[in-house]
């Protein structure tokens, strides 16, 4: 069995729940993001980390 990496699990878990809050606050940035994983573009702790740099703007507003 191959080592698993609890790390990606639970961004791959999570990542539909940030990107649904990040749809509110910036719709365009949360399909860019959608697109960048479905597309294969960008890896899982790349958009995760994204995403919650994203959310921290709007929340520190």
């Amino acid at each position: 069995m191959l080592p698993i990496d609890m790390e990606i699990i639970m961004i791959v878990s999570n990542l539909p729940m940030k990107l649904s809050e990040l749809s509110k606050v910036d719709p365009g940035k949360a399909i860019e993001s959608m697109q960048a994983w479905g597309d294969g573009k960008k890896d899982v702790e790349k958009i995760w980390e994204e995403i919650n740099d994203q959310l921290s703007k709007f929340e520190s507003n």
